[in-house]
């Protein structure tokens, strides 16, 4: 059966949402709205060219792609469904993709039993690892907050601030297209921490598919990442409730807070770069926004 390749609509969204629940991603259909509605015009589905039977699926695969600067594009939600594959849709779709990357440095996050074959393909430099961590939370009352730091939730008029912030963590380029929907608009909730008047980090919990999704978590020093931690579990995640995360492993302090909220590792993706290396202040990240669409 052929396929086409089309820019993703709003239409199509609903059916990427199932593929990807039958991967087992945990990406709630929020989530996955306001990654596809942001990157709009990069986002690519394999739709069935001759389907004709009524009720059945078209969508039978996805990718996207995402600008971060001029010279650099992250890509992610490359799926197809499990009975097409090995009809030659990845490699379609992944051309479609490509031709708008062009020329730029490229980025995914590749799971680590595929890292021997991105290394020998279109990747030169792989630069961390993170791990995804989820299970019901337990142990909330080990994970203590310092005194001398202020916590707020986060209010319209300190989006502006938050977003200089967050440019900081960002390698300097500011997202607000993304970061401003995704930390404060609904369902988001979003605890910023304040040293004095100053924002010296900030986490935000979505619902995932299942339980929670605590993502960003970004702090200047181990004891605000600390802290932050445990705000989000002592008032935006319920005892024994699902939460789901994903860690760089060079971040010693996440790795160790997620051990003693019982959180489980689930599996291990690699940063890599098709170019050029891009360094990132990953003592500040504790938990990346996104695996999809973003690099930190």
């Amino acid at each position: 059966m052929s396929v086409v390749i089309r820019k993703t609509t709003k239409e199509m969204v609903s059916e990427v949402h199932e593929l990807s629940n039958l991967e087992g991603w945990n990406i709630s259909a929020a989530n996955l709205t306001l990654l596809l509605q942001t990157f709009a015009d990069s986002t690519f589905c394999a739709v069935d060219a001759d389907n004709r039977v009524v009720g059945e699926s078209k969508v039978v695969g996805h990718c996207m792609a995402a600008t971060v600067t001029d010279n650099l594009c992250f890509g992610g939600l490359l799926v197809v469904k499990k009975e097409r594959r090995n009809e030659g849709i990845a490699r379609k779709l992944d051309s479609a993709r490509r031709e708008f990357v062009g020329n730029r440095n490229f980025s995914v996050n590749g799971l680590i039993v595929h890292l021997d074959g991105h290394m020998k393909s279109r990747f030169k430099h792989h630069v961390f690892d993170m791990k995804g961590f989820a299970n019901n939370i337990i142990n909330k009352e080990k994970i203590t907050t310092p005194t001398k730091y202020k916590f707020v939730s986060l209010t319209e008029d300190m989006v502006d601030s938050l977003g200089r912030y967050d440019t900081g963590i960002n390698i300097g380029v500011c997202r607000a297209n993304l970061q401003k929907p995704w930390t404060f608009s609904e369902p988001a909730r979003t605890i910023v921490a304040l040293d004095g008047a100053s924002i010296c980090g900030y986490a935000t919990v979505r619902p995932a598919e299942t339980g929670k999704l605590l993502a960003p978590l970004y702090g200047d020093s181990p004891d605000i990442i600390s802290s932050l931690f445990a705000q989000v579990l002592q008032s935006l995640i319920d005892e024994g409730e699902a939460m789901f995360v994903q860690v760089p492993t060079d971040n010693k302090t996440m790795m160790e807070l997620v051990g003693i909220a019982g959180l489980r590792e689930i599996y291990t993706m690699n940063r890599l770069y098709s170019k050029e290396a891009v360094t990132l202040p990953l003592d500040k990240i504790a938990a990346i926004m996104t695996a999809e669409a973003t690099i930190c």
